[in-house]
């Protein structure tokens, strides 16, 4: 049932509205920015259902229903990328989630101050290197033929390890390069958290006979725990989606069989061999994957007494 408003809850409203106009018209720019950006190019998900023709265009392009996704699900090399992606993701979550809340937990001990703001800013500037330049330090370090680590191990009569040329230690590089490049800038949320628990619950701990580590178990984790558990849930709705921009430098033709992910292979599909409608539907396949991994991750941390974020 409508409820009709009055003419003087308009003429409110209106004033209101007026009152407030500057703030409304510095809104009008982002709000532009998502419609121009964001909702309209929504409609380019119907390439994923048209035989799409790059000369006849969105609108031009004849419908062809789920002719596409069928391909798509009968190629092999695209439940390759999809098994890889899931499984990059998970040793990454796996090693980076634990790993970020105890180095904020232990910047959160440190006590003199200019030190802990050095130590920052050392653990977040990876975060603003370019993948690029990344890639390029660990070809240095991590070359089967002159890098910096292999040729440490030669000098100590050990044989050198093919981290970027077998599937397995290039696992291992990829995960420890997201790690290094990440784990300083995934501290931010955890530390702002931590500034809001109350002091008195460590003295009152401290009173008690607790130690150090028993304030931290008892005290920190219990009072950050939702925290933890909203930014596992989004860790978690991101399963299916991972960047173009490590695997594809990482990578090579040796370890295709693990460096092939959906990004890379959405990648060599819409832009080397312009086919435009596979890249679309693989994207709407992966987005609606992540939709369906949010909302069951919130469902289960809501199942045991968490709030989520839906």
């Amino acid at each position: 049932m409508k409820v009709k408003m009055t003419k003087k809850e308009r003429k409110a409203v209106l004033v209101k509205a007026w009152n407030y106009k500057w703030l409304y018209i510095m809104l009008l720019p982002v709000i532009l920015y998502y419609v121009v950006f964001k909702y309209v190019p929504m409609y380019g998900i119907t390439i994923a259902f048209k035989d799409y023709n790059v000369f006849k265009g969105v609108f031009g392009s004849e419908w062809c229903g789920f002719d596409v996704f069928r391909k798509i699900f009968g190629s092999k090399n695209f439940w390759l990328s999809v098994r890889n992606t899931l499984l990059l993701n998970l040793l990454t979550l796996a090693v980076s989630f634990p790993l970020t809340i105890i180095v904020s937990l232990m910047l959160n001990e440190v006590i003199n101050v200019r030190f802990k703001k050095v130590i920052q800013s050392v653990l977040y500037l990876p975060h603003f290197i370019s993948w690029v330049v990344v890639a390029g330090i660990a070809s240095n370090l991590f070359s089967e033929q002159d890098g910096t680590v292999n040729m440490m191990l030669m000098s100590l009569g050990a044989k050198a390890i093919p981290f970027l040329g077998e599937e397995g230690w290039w696992i291992f590089t990829y995960v420890l390069c997201n790690v290094w490049k990440e784990i300083g800038w995934g501290t931010i949320i955890y530390l702002a958290a931590l500034t809001s628990v109350d002091e008195t619950l460590y003295e009152a701990a401290y009173l008690d006979g607790a130690t150090k580590f028993q304030r931290i178990i008892y005290v920190t984790l219990p009072s950050i725990k939702s925290v933890v558990v909203t930014m596992l849930i989004l860790q978690i709705s991101k399963m299916m989606t991972i960047g173009l921009d490590a695997p594809l430098l990482l990578g090579n033709k040796r370890v295709m069989g693990v460096s092939e992910v959906i990004s890379t292979y959405t990648y060599r599909l819409g832009i080397e061999s312009a086919k435009y409608s596979d890249s679309t539907a693989i994207g709407l396949f992966q987005s609606l994957i992540n939709i369906i991994i949010l909302l069951a991750a919130d469902k289960f941390a809501k199942a045991i007494g968490e709030e989520g974020i839906i």
